[in-house]
């Protein structure tokens, strides 16, 4: 519900359910706060908004940026959109200023436009208003802003991926087609292993059941896959730190494809004497895999890239169940305890009996990007066997269960 005010400074504020998009006291004085600490990214030619508003901190950046500079204004909250226009017709004549609204284009426009600024200007209050009536949306901007700060946060890290990039593409590696055209069109399931503390308990079944699926492994499952005698056909990872060589000790000389990211960890993929293909190494791929933080991503892309209409995900848990985030080999594999619960500011997220599990932040941010590639894949039926949180487009089924229906 929108509600418009008469401010002490005598403009114009709006309250959206009851909460205020722009200042009670002076929305311009607001505006010019806004824009000065987003100045680096108002100097450049391209410039991308999420977020309307009533239009104060979108008049602020048009005053600043460069007369040929170009603002795109992204929002989805139609009513906003409305009100700004009765309001505030201006910004909508500046022939310098773009605004896209929630329409069939306005993902493809957004993609677009982003790409080319390079980052986001993010309105909070703005987005905030479709938190619930967007959820993905909202999610994905949340963390597209997010991961920009962690690269600037983490340097190092960016430095590293590079260095591993520049290793890798002088190893011999084969085209992630070669895998995906080996499985494809395999009448098998396929399920991919994480390594949640949930797959304790499941992989005598999985060992007892080996033959009825195509198994694709993240890395750090592969250990305790490998102690139960549990041989993956394909093992996906991502992590660029050296501390994923540890994942591979005692099966360098394995026959199991490893599909490694082309910024991976330069360590294992030299390590690893198997046959290795890399995905997104350079603009001349065939096939580009999805990827988003956690290797679940690519690893489920995979599986729907060989024509699979059927995933299952198996310890992808992104919680805490009986205090571990981990399976209990992780020790094993990394010499250190599985403590991650006392060293975060922990959340409450829906589990997948109903109740609340324990979970990060950054989990959550996992969570919203595997359910961001399962909604761009209606065609094929996710199943999630894992005792974590409740991932939204997947149907939860106790791996026991689903056992008796194939």
């Amino acid at each position: 519900m929108i509600e418009l005010e008469q401010t002490k400074s005598g403009l114009i504020t709006i309250k959206y359910n009851g909460r205020y998009i722009h200042s009670k006291y002076d929305p311009i004085c607001e505006s010019n706060q806004f824009i000065r600490g987003n100045m680096e990214l108002i100097n450049k030619p391209t410039i991308v908004v999420y977020g309307i508003g009533l239009g104060y901190h979108i008049d602020a950046i048009a005053r600043k940026m460069n007369h040929n500079s170009m603002l795109y204004v992204f929002e989805w909250n139609k009513e906003l959109i409305k009100c700004c226009r009765e309001n505030n017709k201006n910004i909508f004549n500046n022939k310098n200023i773009k605004i896209f609204e929630n329409d069939n284009k306005f993902y493809t426009n957004l993609s677009k436009y982003l790409s080319k600024a390079g980052d986001i200007i993010i309105h909070k209050p703005s987005l905030d208003t479709i938190r619930s009536s967007n959820e993905v949306l909202y999610n994905l901007i949340n963390d597209y802003s997010f991961s920009k700060q962690s690269l600037e946060i983490n340097k190092e890290t960016v430095k590293n991926e590079e260095e591993n990039y520049e290793a890798n593409k002088k190893l011999k590696y084969g085209s992630i087609k070669c895998v995906v055209n080996k499985l494809k069109d395999s009448n098998k399931p396929y399920i991919i292993v994480c390594s949640g503390p949930s797959l304790d308990g499941e992989l005598d079944r999985l060992r007892e059941n080996r033959e009825k699926f195509n198994i694709i492994a993240v890395g750090s499952s592969l250990r305790a896959l490998m102690n139960k005698k549990i041989k993956p056909d394909v093992i996906v990872i991502v992590d660029g730190s050296e501390a994923v060589r540890k994942q591979f000790i005692g099966y360098e000389k394995e026959e199991i494809p490893l599909c490694f990211l082309s910024r991976a960890s330069r360590w294992a993929v030299n390590a690893y004497k198997g046959p290795k293909y890399m995905f997104n190494g350079n603009d001349e791929d065939e096939i580009t895999l999805r990827t988003g933080g956690t290797v679940a991503i690519p690893a489920m892309d995979i599986a729907v890239k060989c024509g699979t209409k059927k995933v299952i995900l198996l310890g992808q848990d992104l919680a805490f169940i009986r205090e571990k985030s981990h399976i209990g080999d992780f020790e094993e594999i990394y010499g250190i305890k599985d403590d991650l619960k006392k060293n975060y500011l922990n959340k409450f997220v829906e589990g997948v009996d109903g109740k609340f599990v324990n979970t990060t932040e950054g989990y959550i941010r996992f969570k919203n990007k595997i359910e961001l590639l399962i909604s761009n894949y209606k065609n094929v039926q996710f199943i999630n066997c894992s005792k974590g949180v409740y991932i939204k487009g997947a149907k939860h089924l106790e791996f026991e269960e689903l056992l008796k229906t194939l």
